[in-house]
């Protein structure tokens, strides 16, 4: 197994936690409370302004025409293709404009994004491309997996279009080169800093955790609301 592929084995207690989460859970069930997704929807959208960010860093310090190929259109998938989903739920809860701007970034939400743009500025290319690799992988395991567990219910479930972005072959193929370019990357890394690099990505998938479990109780900072 390559680097990259093994890092999910290294992760596989919080990946699966994460995977069983109530909110996941119930996303596929189709019975997750709406306040609670609406929630999630704005806190998601003010993350992925910051997470587009990671990727305009990362660009700073890649020096092939592949790379910034690829890290540009991961950016453009993020900020056009991902936004769509979050912009027709928006229009379905009815929150207007006025709202989203005004929404602030919980605290949790905030100290992931901190760890991730941190990373990106302390760190190498390979560093940057680790902290963020979690968000679009188990977005896309989870919800591959999601839509086969309910696939008999998933007709009707309101959060189906979320199910169907994430585990669609758009948003997979916008991150399949993460694995080779990691791989490329490592390859003259030693053990230490690769135990580094794994540490990394650990922290990352624990922070997805963390953000399932923010939106779950809707908690803006230590306490609830």
């Amino acid at each position: 197994m390559s680097f990259s592929r093994s890092l999910k084995e290294k992760s596989i207690k919080v990946w699966e936690d994460g995977y069983n989460h109530p909110f996941v859970q119930e996303l596929g069930k189709g019975t997750l409370p709406k306040e609670k997704f609406k929630f999630y929807l704005l806190q998601d959208y003010l993350y992925l302004l910051e997470y587009a960010k990671v990727f305009a860093m990362a660009m700073t310090k890649a020096d092939d025409e592949k790379m910034l190929s690829n890290l540009s259109s991961i950016t453009k998938a993020t900020l056009v293709d991902e936004m769509k989903v979050h912009h027709l739920y928006m229009k379905e809860f009815g929150i207007k404009e006025d709202e989203v701007k005004s929404v602030k970034a919980s605290l949790f939400n905030r100290t992931y994004t901190a760890n991730m743009l941190s990373t990106a500025l302390k760190g190498d290319l390979l560093d940057t491309l680790i902290t963020v690799f979690p968000c679009a992988w188990t977005y896309c395991d989870y919800a591959k997996r999601l839509k086969e567990q309910y696939k008999d219910s998933l007709e009707n479930n309101f959060y189906k279009s979320w199910i169907e972005t994430y585990a669609g072959y758009d948003f997979e193929n916008s991150f399949e080169w993460f694995y080779e370019a990691i791989d490329e990357l490592a390859k003259n890394k030693t053990k230490e800093e690769l135990q580094k690099v794994e540490e990394i990505f650990i922290a990352s998938v624990e922070f997805e955790y963390m953000f399932w479990e923010m939106a779950y109780n809707m908690q803006l900072s230590y306490v609830k609301g």
